[in-house]
This record gives C-alpha cells, sequence and structure tokens, in this order.
C-alpha cells in the first residue's frame, strides 16, 4: 500500500475525487487532504509519503513551487500535476522537477484511476528495483572479504594489467603506497583443521599494517603482501613476521608450516616475481623434507645440480650394482642425494632426476635379466616420481629397490659360481688320472683367471684346486688298494701321479699310513 496525499485549493474538486476513488483498494492509502502547497509540504516533511497529487495553481504555494520543494528534498516522492487548458505552457518547468504525469482537467474517475495505475505499476518497479538493489548490495558486502582476496590474488599471480589494477584498488579502497612490496608464503599442514587455520589467519593480520593484505592461494596457503618505502626495511619486516607466525604455529599444532620469503621488489607489475620467489622458497623446503623459513634470496645463492656430476654419480651406482660389493651401491645413491640436497632444486627438478635415475636403474634390471614381475614392479618407467613430495622418501623407496636388486644380483651370482663349481667337480672327476693335468687346464674350461677361479672355488668347496685334486685322487688310490692287487708304483700312475715316491709321500701324509699298511689294516 503507497501512501498519497492530493492538494487542490477548489472544495469541488477535492470532494470529488476523494469520493469517486476507491482508495485502499487501488493500491494507494489517501493519507491527507490540503488546500495549498505549504500546509502539504509541511506533512511531507514529517511523514513517508509516496506520491503527491496537486493542483498547479493553488494560493501560498501553487503545484509547480511545490513540486521544486519536492524534488530538491525528497527526491524519492512521486508527483502528478492537474493542470487547466490554459496553464499547460508550464508543462516544461514541471518536467524539470520530475513530476511523473501532468494532468489535463477536467479528468473523469477512469481516467484519474489509469493515471494512478500506472503510477502504482512504476513504483513496484522501482520498490523491486530497490529491493534488489538492496539484496545485491547485502550479498556484495558479504562477499566482499573473498572478492577482495581474490583481487590480491590476481594482482600475485601476474594476472591483472595497469589499469585493471587501478581500478580494483580503487574499489576496494586499498592504499597503495606505490613503494616497494614483498610476499610472504605460509604453507599449511593438510592436517590443520580450520579453526587452526583461522587463528593464524588472525594472528597474520595483527603482525600487519592496514595498508597490507593477507589472502589465500589456490593451494590453500596463506599469503602476505606487504608494502614498505624500501626494500631492505621490508625484508627485514618480512623475516621478523614469519619467525614470529611461525612460532605461533608450533604452539598450534604438532605439524610446523614451511614459510617462503619472496625477493622485495619496486611497482607492482613486479609483485608476481616476488609470489612466484617465495613459492619457489616454499618448494625447495618441501623438497629437502624440511620445515623451516626460507628466503628465496637464500635459495637462489645456491648452484643448480650439474648434470656432469650428477651423471658421473648415477653410473658410479650402476658400476656398484653391477661389482657387486657390498653396501657400495648405497653409499653411491647418498652420494646422489647429497648432491641434490646441497644444490638447488625445484619441484620439477626433482621430478626430472628421479625420473632419469629411475631410468638408470630399470635399464640396468633390463640389462641383467632379471624380472620385475614380482619385486620391481614399482621399478618401471610406468611408475610417478612426481609422487614423491620429499627428497627423504625418494630416498628410502630407492634404496628398497637397491636392496632387491642386489639380491637379485647376489643370487644370480651364487647360481652361476655353483654351476661353474659343480662344472669343476666334473672336470677334476674325468681328468684327475692325467699327469699333466694343472690349474690352467680347468681355468680355460670354464673362462675364468686363475685367480676368479681360486677364490670361486675356495668359497664353493672350503678348498684350494690342490687340496681337492689330492683329495679325489687319494680317495681313488683308496679304492684301488682296497679292491686291486696292484703295487704302489702302478696305483700312483692310475691315479695321476708321476713320481711314485711323491705319492707315497702325499699318501702318507693324509692318511697316516703308507699303502702297505693301508692294504694290512683292511686285511686285518
Amino acid at each position: 500500500m503507497y501512501k498519497l496525499i492530493f492538494v487542490d485549493d477548489e472544495d469541488i474538486v477535492r470532494e470529488g475525487i476523494t469520493s469517486r476513488i476507491p482508495w485502499g483498494r487501488n493500491g494507494f492509502d489517501l493519507a491527507g487532504v490540503f488546500d495549498n502547497g505549504q500546509a502539504a509540504l509541511d506533512y511531507i516533511r514529517n511523514n513517508d509519503i509516496d506520491v503527491v497529487l496537486s493542483d498547479i495553481s493553488m494560493p501560498q504555494m501553487d503545484g509547480l513551487a511545490l513540486s521544486r520543494e519536492i524534488a530538491e528534498t525528497h527526491p524519492r516522492i512521486q508527483v502528478l500535476l492537474l493542470t487547466g487548458f490554459d496553464e499547460f505552457e508550464y508543462a516544461q518547468e514541471a518536467v524539470r522537477h520530475r513530476v511523473k504525469e501532468f494532468i489535463l482537467k477536467p479528468i473523469t474517475a477512469e481516467e484519474l484511476k489509469a493515471v494512478l495505475d500506472r503510477t502504482r505499476a512504476e513504483l513496484d518497479r522501482l520498490r523491486n528495483a530497490e529491493r534488489e538493489q538492496d539484496r545485491l548490495r547485502e550479498l556484495l558486502n558479504r562477499s566482499l572479504p573473498l572478492l577482495r582476496e581474490r583481487f590480491f590474488y590476481s594482482l600475485a599471480s601476474g594476472r591483472l594489467d595497469k589499469e585493471e589494477i587501478s581500478r580494483r584498488r580503487g574499489f576496494f579502497s586499498w592504499n597503495d603506497l606505490e613503494a616497494s612490496y614483498l610476499v610472504i608464503i605460509i604453507s599449511l599442514p593438510e592436517e590443520w583443521e580450520e579453526l587452526t587455520r583461522l587463528a593464524l589467519v588472525e594472528k597474520s593480520k595483527k603482525l600487519i599494517s592496514d595498508d597490507d593484505a593477507v589472502f589465500s592461494n589456490r593451494n590453500e596457503d596463506l599469503v602476505i603482501l606487504l608494502q614498505g618505502s624500501d626494500g631492505e626495511s621490508l625484508v627485514k619486516q618480512a623475516r621478523t613476521i614469519a619467525e614470529r607466525l611461525f612460532s605461533s604455529a608450533l604452539s598450534m599444532g604438532d605439524s610446523p608450516v614451511t614459510i617462503g620469503i619472496g625477493e622485495s621488489v619496486d611497482g607492482l607489475e613486479e609483485v608476481n616475481r616476488s609470489y612466484l620467489g617465495a613459492g619457489n622458497a616454499v618448494d625447495y623446503t618441501r623438497v629437502l623434507g624440511i620445515t623451516r623459513i626460507q628466503s628465496i634470496d637464500d635459495v637462489r645463492q645456491k648452484t643448480r645440480v650439474s648434470q656432469e656430476a650428477f651423471i658421473s654419480r648415477a653410473r658410479r651406482l650402476v658400476k656398484a650394482l653391477r661389482e657387486g660389493f657390498r653396501h657400495s651401491a648405497q653409499d653411491a645413491l647418498t652420494e646422489i642425494f647429497r648432491l641434490f640436497e646441497e644444490s638447488y632444486l625445484t619441484s620439477s627438478d626433482v621430478v626430472s632426476y628421479l625420473a632419469r635415475l629411475q631410468f638408470h636403474l630399470s635399464d640396468f634390471v633390463d640389462e641383467m635379466g632379471i624380472s620385475i614381475q614380482d619385486d620391481f614392479e614399482e621399478l618401471s618407467l610406468t611408475a610417478e616420481p612426481r609422487r614423491f613430495t620429499r627428497l627423504d622418501d625418494a630416498k628410502r623407496y630407492f634404496s628398497k629397490q637397491i636392496t632387491k636388486i642386489e639380491e637379485h644380483v647376489r643370487r644370480r651370482r651364487n647360481d652361476a659360481a655353483h654351476s661353474r663349481i659343480d662344472k669343476a667337480r666334473y672336470i677334476i672327476s674325468e681328468r684327475f688320472t692325467n699327469k699333466s693335468f694343472s690349474l690352467q687346464d680347468i681355468c680355460s674350461e670354464i673362462y675364468l683367471s686363475t685367480s676368479q677361479f681360486s677364490a670361486l672355488f675356495k668359497e664353493g668347496t672350503g678348498q684350494t684346486f690342490v687340496e681337492y685334486l689330492t683329495e679325489v685322487r687319494i680317495d681313488e688310490a683308496k679304492r684301488l688298494l682296497k679292491t686291486t692287487d696292484l703295487r704302489s708304483y702302478e696305483i700312483a700312475d692310475k691315479v695321476g701321479y708321476q713320481d711314485p715316491r711323491y705319492f707315497s709321500s702325499i699318501f702318507k701324509k693324509i692318511t697316516g699310513f703308507t699303502t702297505t699298511e693301508y692294504r694290512r689294516e683292511l686285511e686285518d
């Protein structure tokens, strides 16, 4: 229901309009009737009115003067003016006073009803528009913190040009000092509850000035944009803030935070460089598997990983696996990761180097013909090195794989050694009667040097080649003494000894008997 007042100095007009219009049912409440503009204006000053229906020609204050006052002091009120034909020249002036309708007398009740219907429709439209504006304004007020965060994130991400930055900072009433800028990124543990995160956000806001900003990025890291008069003092301020936040975070949870400090820059267009630097500092600490404050300036003082240094260490690792010396492969792996830890690495660098290390190990496994169906399923090139967020995790993974590789290689070598020892035993059993049979002969047949064979044979049998050959010959001599009547010199010849006296000496040394005594012992 809208409130309307009617102003006319003619009694008959006032009576006709007030009685012939269905007030209340037509959406209007007739709040007052006045015979001059001044009385109407006094009423308007103390009451909420939506529509004024007024004649133009009246004593004390006419309709034009009334509409002018209303336009200046109550612009939301709709004014409808009644005029005679000879007063129509005032229409232009009435328009300047934002008069909504200019109605020519005489007017019928139906014509006035139509005017009021149009007025009500316009008031409905305006009211709905106001409500929508109020709703949007309330929504904007609620969304303003989020929109402000998005602005600062877009600024830090380098997505805004100068014109857009200028427009948005005015909208958000951000006081840009137009001096030096620096970004801090606080990487929060995933297991932190929202209240804990919020507590650190509030702590951050207390440590910065009104000209600075706190917001979140897409990784849900806490980001602080600082402003200052010069870069040097800004770096010191950033270090102090980072230390206080790190200390606060330690008291909030068991999982500490990682803080990266970017470089100081001049000009809003350079803020992105500081943001990227702070992000790289955070990535570097994650790669090392540590939680601490890291400045990008400190990180950049470290040298990049040398390609030659990595390749030489990777080759040393494969060589250690091939040679099979105990612990040497693990030592070589430690050297590779020490190189990583002492150098400047980004996350993408880590992924690249771990993939290459994985390739070296996979290539060696293929070269050795080791099946990867079971133990080495994870070592295939389809594995994802990027799943390692810390170097310690990656080192444990590769150490485990190297241990498996060493076990397979050792097993293969043992199998090969047993095979060669068995072959050596067979050759000895077939050729021990040959008086010229020697260590060199057997080494030539199984393709080993004398030193390699001697070490292998000793490890596999517990005896040297000469000891084993002598044992075989003496055992055969015992059998011949037991089963034949051959003389000692004849047995010596049959078991591979050219000198019977040497045979007798060896037989006595091993058995404790001469050949004659041994045969007599068998008879007894």
